[in-house]
């Protein structure tokens, strides 16, 4: 078993997961006729794999196999998924299969819809972008379409929501997300902020620097003893209080006690008043701009 990925062909899995693939597989096969939806199928496929919904590693494997047998199963049009259940086809209205060539086709009907998007929140599901196409095409195409000339280029993906590629912060902004879903947005963000600053130091520095009691700062840079400490967001103050506040606490507690120096990492430049705080507690600040950073140390 392989999940297409038009059009560039089909990929190969894992021993293991071809496996899981293809007893995902049967299990949605053999439900068609119930019309399950994906709540019931993720159960069934669960307990097929003896696997826990419950647990975080356990579930995120049930729903990648999932979603590749779906994929699967809709691109060979053994299945077609409605907005929130599945079924066998045959019937007049199944949506037209899409060409590998045609998929653009698809992509630019995604970003027809408005990004961000008008009157809600910022960003979209795949799930979601399929509902609003409102049966023009198979949810498969809307995967790959966005997977392969949307993703890096004019969206970005974090954690399944999908935004205009310069506005990932606005994801931070949706009320519908749930504490854990935030934090672990803010962590890819302030990842992916630290990796591009190492990058373009172009120099060693140390990763999650621990102190003696456990503490551990996101940067580390001996040869200018800084304490850097990174954050998501650059436009909430409090956010920046925040990083400032933890920069201070490390330096509290480093060896070198105030010979140390702290900055905060941001991945913009943050506003007069965020920055006028760390200028009085002469905390350096680091920015993002353009594909460099400004440093301003204190």
């Amino acid at each position: 078993m392989a999940v297409p990925y038009p059009p560039d062909g089909r990929n190969g899995y894992s021993q293991n997961k071809d496996h899981r693939v293809a007893v995902a597989s049967r299990v949605i096969q053999a439900a068609l006729d119930e019309r399950p939806n994906w709540t019931t199928l993720s159960e069934r496929i669960a307990s097929d794999l003896r696997l826990s919904l419950r647990v975080p590693n356990e579930r995120s494997t049930v729903q990648d196999t999932f979603l590749a047998a779906e994929l699967d199963l809709e691109w060979t049009n053994v299945i077609v998924y409605e907005n929130d259940y599945f079924r066998r086809p045959g019937r007049a209205d199944d949506p037209i299969a899409v060409s590998p060539d045609r998929l653009s086709d698809v992509a630019d009907a995604v970003l027809a819809l408005g990004w961000p998007n008008p009157g809600r929140k910022q960003s979209r599901t795949v799930h979601e972008c399929f509902v609003e196409l409102a049966g023009r095409y198979r949810h498969c195409d809307v995967y790959w379409a966005m997977h392969k000339y949307l993703k890096g280029n004019r969206l970005r993906v974090l954690r399944a929501h999908w935004m205009l590629q310069d506005d990932v912060e606005a994801i931070l902004a949706d009320p519908t997300l749930t504490a854990i879903e935030r934090a672990e947005i803010e962590t890819e963000l302030e990842r992916e902020l630290v990796d591009a600053y190492v990058k373009w130091l172009a120099r060693p520095v140390e990763r999650e620097f621990r102190f003696a009691n456990g503490r551990q700062a996101d940067l580390y840079d001996r040869q200018r003893s800084l304490i850097i400490e990174a954050k998501a967001s650059h436009r909430d103050d409090v956010t920046v209080a925040h990083a400032m506040g933890q920069a201070m606490y490390y330096r509290s507690i480093d060896p070198r006690g105030l010979d140390a120096q702290i900055a905060v990492l941001l991945r913009g430049e943050p506003g007069e008043e965020a920055s006028r705080l760390l200028r009085i507690y002469d905390v350096g600040l680091i920015y993002r701009q353009q594909d460099g950073f400004v440093e301003l140390l204190a």
